[in-house]
């Protein structure tokens, strides 16, 4: 396999608007903060971000660490498939597909991050998917939001129209043996719900060691989960999508990892 390594540019793309240039800004921002929070793997995963007002989308060049990706140098993808940045390199094929696929069918969901943190692939395994052990479980949405289906390594037919019904009103998609697919409405509550996605599941594992240990383990009841979720989402102080996270987020990257913006 040969995969082309192009040079890194610091240029605005030519014919770029500002929207695009924010959004540009706002998915290099996804890629650099999994870097700060350890939640990369090497340069698999892939995100990408709808190009506000176009049918097309924002995504890396296959084969860049996620520490590379800046916003003048991702590529934007037509839903044509059309590559409007040759000369940032090439997508990988499944953000494309898999992007394209869930922009055009659903349009609140304007950002996807694929991940497959140690903790997520973890959980993939297990028959009951992700459980109510934690905080972060209820910080996601809890198990009505997250659908599930089986790996498969070529984007066929057959797996692209079952993981569209896997993930209809989902806000996420826990691929077995592999990781997840994560959704929302912007950047922010995209990453938010990532962060707490991988957070649920490592401290799923920790907890099922140590009932493996001899603990006796307390799992969120039904009806407390239930409860929680309603007070949550009525809250009028905090609105959990991520949206404050996200500010906070951006405000380090400026300090640590500043050269996400160019």
């Amino acid at each position: 396999m040969n995969i082309m390594t192009p040079t890194p540019t610091a240029k605005r793309p030519a014919n770029c608007t500002d929207k695009e240039w924010d959004a540009r800004q706002e998915l290099a921002a996804i890629y650099n903060a999994l870097v700060k929070y350890r939640l990369t793997d090497l340069t698999n995963q892939w995100h990408a971000l709808r190009v506000p007002g176009e049918d097309a989308l924002l995504t890396h060049h296959y084969g860049w660490m996620h520490e590379e990706v800046t916003a003048s140098n991702l590529i934007k993808v037509g839903f044509d498939r059309k590559n409007h940045n040759p000369e940032n390199g090439e997508p990988n094929p499944s953000a494309t597909e898999i992007g394209k696929l869930f922009f055009e069918a659903e349009p609140d969901k304007n950002c996807i991050m694929h991940i497959h943190t140690k903790a997520i692939m973890g959980v993939s395994a297990q028959a009951d998917g992700v459980g109510p052990y934690s905080q972060a479980y209820l910080m996601i949405g809890g198990g009505d939001v997250i659908g599930y289906t089986d790996y498969e390594f070529e984007c066929t037919d057959d797996f692209l129209s079952g993981l569209l019904e896997a993930g209809r009103g989902k806000k996420a998609i826990v691929e077995a043996w592999h990781g997840a697919f994560v959704f929302g409405r912007d950047a922010g509550e995209t990453f938010f719900r990532a962060f707490y996605l991988d957070q649920a599941c490592a401290v799923q594992l920790q907890v099922q060691q140590a009932a493996a240990g001899g603990a006796a383990i307390r799992t969120i009841p039904e009806g407390e989960q239930r409860r929680h979720l309603t007070d949550m989402a009525a809250s009028d102080w905090y609105g959990y999508e991520g949206e404050q996270e996200w500010r906070a987020v951006r405000r380090r990257l400026d300090v640590e990892m500043s050269h996400y913006r160019t």
